[in-house]
């Protein structure tokens, strides 16, 4: 069963052992509807709205709420989410004190045709808003059936009969069913239904829960989803929507009452919150509100038999709440048919449960994945429907309850057994299905669930908590390093000894150097720390951004017991992290500096004490208003012009503590300039030397004509402390624009100082807060990036003068520049971090003498012969690396042939320095089969061979 808070990945650097961002977003939000989403899965004009603790409501009227009204946007109703939620709750779940404040959410309905991201990323300029996100639509997963399977099969199955001669009595455990409703006067039912005595039915709110007579359940959704108003009446009213009533009697048919059906918890009681609409029979609309309403009103167990592709932080947190009230939330795998991770199904915590058919064989359209726990039957349910009848129905909406049913009777047989522990015993002690799936190895979790061994066995269940990684090559686990992986275990069940953990992985790009791990013994609900650790060695030819899937194999108690589970990470990463001094960044190859990709991930940003200041810092270069080569911002979407042609890589032989290059192009351009660019990160340990990192830019002119006019510069968006409250000036003596905390004096400050003396400086400081600003419609043009680079020196700054300060950020750079063709010219920043203004001066004195140090002296080892090298990877599919060392600056061609001796392609045709070279070369169009490349200049010539295989 995925954990709570700990399927969460730790990933450290070496040395500094920073997060590594390549995977987890940090920083500002910026909100992209999930892949798959369409306007099918949410409400029309609705979202979800979360302020952060203490913020009024009235913030929407300011920054953002100008901002919606020029897109021609206004707010309509702006409503609390929950009902009488003027608390906050605090709940302990495993050890960890849980804070939630249910005042914070709301939900939020605007009027106007603006697409729902543009919506939701302004609304996201105000800072005193945790994050918004639409109101996703889930789906009940059911499909109709006949009546050929015959009648309640999947209770022998699961081995009911025998669980029966354990125990039938789970009358004190309360499973909430949160669906499309039910019908709670159905003669298989009724006896079964929680009823709320504390609300009698008298139009009194008499416990004084906010939902005034809610005696049998509560319907949060009534009549018409175009309303959305909730009653006391969570009954379905036509079989159109008696999906509720179908899984309600799997869950807890009343049984052995000589009529109908029965159910595997015999008794149970089943507290009915209706999520669905009467007039949508298939859709869920509040089914996060109905797991928080659940768990409020005493549910020990939580059914969600509805899904979707539509997560988001606001149903996490609401299972989350649950868990931490004590609740075990089982939820349909989904049944698309594919391993696409369903929610609440794939959320952490969550039980996942996928569909078979009476031989053990895998629901034709249940989904599959690693994020399923366990299977049970869900083909041809025969169970109760409207109208106090029965009916057949198949899919993961059946096979859930039928696991909710089982945890019932664990339950009420461990009462002390926390929700964590009874899913999994339910996983631990499911039957091995594997010989009827060969094709969904360990894609069904455990197996079929068997109720009678939960009950009568004593199981062991050993699971991964979380897993560091470090790295050799600060953060690139690059080819031909290694990583090290140290885990966190935990045992949640009956005690292992001899524990033996097993890794393995089926990608040929990585040897694991320690496959195997003696864990020693683990007492029930013991915890162990830095097991570990497993070597991992990236092989060679492992190709960029890699995504590696491990697999563990748990054994123990001599062989008896033994489970599985896999994560996966990215290795042979396309950027360098920085950690050898005081501040840590990231070497893109894209011209970035802090990260490699947009929205503040693949990367550290920029740290200074342990404080992430940085959320983008995109390199500009712009020839007119309308051709500005870049990778910044320019609304919700990011530019990417510039093209990698050698990947971020250490510089060997540097007298820096740390030095990497890149080199790329304009050619992902539109309209391209003709540039080849040489980005170059230097840093040093020494003292008055560790609080920067020097960022060099050497611009090649590759077109076929001289360049005149030429600016450059970076575009940085800084967020400090709170990120609504800074403040940004420049010195221009010291060619510094520097960022500060408006309400924390203590807090750090950070600048980027231009090193270059060639052109005058540019600085141009911004702020989305402020009407005249270009960013106050959030979006940032071409002719808007050309203005910021040729406007000089804008303003002495930005926030220093008001009270609060703002969100901040600022473009430094310089120019005219004139580039011959083939020629180039050299911009460097120094980034820096400092205690405060003083130490900021003097840190950017000593990078600008430095600097100056390293142009007057050629630090670079030269090759002493030329040499053209294997390509990697070989064979190649979409692309490989060729490369090369050069002894003298020569005029030098790189080209394919095919094994016929025809001219395929020219990868390079230019003057290029003595150094060493790896040359990113695309071969998806190429077709298979073996090519040859040639490298040549005037005193040396050499063919290779290569292949390229689909």
């Amino acid at each position: 069963m995925k954990r709570s808070y700990l399927l969460i990945l730790l990933f450290f650097i070496l040395l500094a052992f920073k997060q590594d961002a390549s995977e987890l977003p940090v920083g500002k939000k910026i909100f992209k509807l999930p892949v798959g989403i369409t306007a099918k899965d949410y409400l029309p004009n609705t979202l979800v709205i979360k302020f952060k603790s203490g913020k009024k409501l009235n913030v929407i009227t300011e920054s953002a709420g100008d901002a919606l009204k020029k897109s021609g946007i206004t707010l309509s109703d702006i409503d609390p989410i929950f009902r009488n939620a003027n608390q906050t709750v605090v709940e302990q779940a495993e050890g960890k004190e849980n804070i939630f404040h249910f005042e914070n959410y709301f939900l939020a309905k605007y009027n106007g045709n603006a697409a729902i991201e543009q919506v939701i990323n302004t609304l996201l300029q105000n800072d005193d808003i945790d994050y918004v996100e639409p109101s996703y639509i889930y789906t009940t997963w059911y499909t109709p059936n006949d009546a050929s399977y015959g009648a309640q099969f999947s209770l022998p199955q699961v081995k009911a009969p025998q669980a029966w001669e354990v125990i039938k009595n789970s009358s004190n455990v309360i499973i909430g069913i949160v669906d499309s409703g039910s019908e709670t006067t159905h003669q298989d039912l009724a006896a079964n239904i929680y009823l709320n005595t504390a609300d009698p039915i008298n139009g009194i709110d008499d416990d004084g829960d906010g939902y005034i007579d809610n005696y049998y359940g509560w319907d949060f959704c009534g009549q018409s989803a175009s309303t959305m108003i909730g009653d006391n009446d969570p009954n379905v009213k036509s079989s159109a929507t008696e999906h509720g009533v179908h899984v309600s009697g799997i869950a807890s048919a009343v049984s052995n009452n000589g009529i109908g059906v029965a159910s595997l918890a015999f008794n149970a009681k089943l507290l009915i919150v209706k999520a669905g609409a009467d007039d949508n029979g298939q859709s869920i609309y509040k089914g996060y509100e109905g797991i928080k309403y659940a768990a409020d009103k005493g549910a020990h167990i939580i059914n969600c038999s509805w899904g979707g592709v539509g997560g988001g932080q606001f149903g996490q947190e609401m299972v989350n709440y649950a868990i931490a009230k004590g609740c075990l939330i089982i939820a349909a795998a989904g049944n698309s048919a594919n391993d696409t991770p369903i929610y609440p199904a794939a959320y952490d915590g969550v039980l996942a449960v996928a569909n078979l058919d009476q031989n053990d064989k895998k629901g034709r359209y249940s989904n599959y994945g690693t994020y399923v726990d366990l299977s049970a039957p869900g083909e041809g349910i025969y169970n109760t429907v409207y109208n106090n009848s029965y009916g057949y129905y198949s899919g993961t909406s059946m096979s859930a309850p039928l696991v909710a049913s089982a945890a019932a009777l664990i339950k009420a047989k461990y009462p002390q057994y926390t929700a964590l522990q009874i899913g999994e015993l339910l996983r631990a002690t499911a039957d091995n299905i594997d010989q009827q799936n060969p094709d969904y190895i360990h894609k069904l979790g455990k197996g079929r669930l068997n109720v009678y061994r939960a009950l009568t066995e004593a199981a062991s269940s050993v699971r991964y908590q979380s897993i560091s990684i470090t790295d050799q090559s600060l953060g690139n686990r690059a080819p031909g390093t290694e990583i090290a992986l140290n885990f966190v275990l935990k045992n949640f069940l009956a005690p292992v000894t001899g524990l033996n953990v097993s890794i393995s992985t089926t990608s040929s790009y990585v040897q694991i150097l320690d496959p195997q791990i003696n864990v020693g013994n683990l007492a029930t609900l013991e915890t162990k720390n830095n097991i570990g650790p497993v070597r991992v060695k990236i092989l060679a030819n492992a190709p960029e951004n890699h995504e590696l899937v491990f697999n563990l194999t748990y054994t123990a108690n001599g062989g008896t017991y033994t489970d599985f589970e896999s994560f996966s990470t990215v290795v042979a990463l396309d950027y360098l992290n920085v950690a050898v001094n005081k501040v840590s960044t990231t070497l893109s190859s894209n011209g970035r500096v802090g990260y490699s990709k947009a929205n503040a991930t693949a990367g550290l940003g920029f740290i200074y004490k342990d404080e992430n200041m940085l959320y983008e810092a995109a390199l500009m270069i712009a020839k007119s208003e309308t051709q500005v080569v870049n990778n910044a911002r320019f609304d919700v979407n990011y530019s990417n012009d510039f093209k990698k042609q050698q990947t971020a890589a250490l510089v060997q032989h540097s007298t820096a503590a740390f030095e990497g290059a890149s080199i790329f192009t304009d050619a992902g351009s539109s309209t391209p300039i003709g540039l080849k660019i040489k980005s170059r990160l230097l840093a040093f340990n020494q003292t008055n030397e560790d609080k920067y990192v020097i960022v060099e830019y050497e611009i090649a002119n590759q077109s076929a004509n001289d360049l005149d006019g030429i600016y450059t510069g970076l575009f940085t968006d800084w967020d400090l402390d709170e990120a609504s409250s800074n403040a940004t000036k420049y010195d221009d003596a010291q060619k510094l624009a520097y960022v500060y905390a408006k309400k924390n004096a203590s807090y750090p400050y950070a600048g980027v100082r231009l090193l270059s003396n060639a052109a005058p400086a540019a600085y141009y400081p911004l702020s989305y807060q402020l009407p005249n600003s270009l960013l106050s419609d959030n979006i940032f043009t071409i002719a808007e990036k050309y203005k910021s680079l040729t406007s000089g020196i804008k303003d002495i700054g930005l926030g220093y003068n008001t009270a609060d300060g703002y969100d901040v950020m600022f473009t430094i750079g310089s120019g005219p520049y004139r580039i011959p063709k083939n020629g180039s010219i050299k911009v460097a920043y120094a980034f820096m971090g400092g205690d405060n203004l003083n130490d900021l001066f003097e840190i950017g004195m000593s990078a600008q003498a430095k600097y100056n140090d390293l142009a007057s002296v050629d630090t670079k080892v030269v090759p002493t012969i030329s040499a053209l090298k294997q390509n990697y990877p070989n064979a190649a599919n979409r692309f490989t690396y060729i490369p090369f060392d050069l002894s003298e600056q020569s005029l030098t061609t790189l080209t394919i042939y095919d094994i016929m001796g025809k001219k395929m392609a020219q990868v390079v045709n230019e003057d290029l320095s003595a150094g060493a070279y790896r040359i990113y070369v695309d071969v998806s169009k190429f077709s298979s089969g073996t090519y040859l490349y040639k490298l040549k200049t005037p005193h040396y010539s050499k063919t290779m061979k290569m292949i390229i295989g689909k």
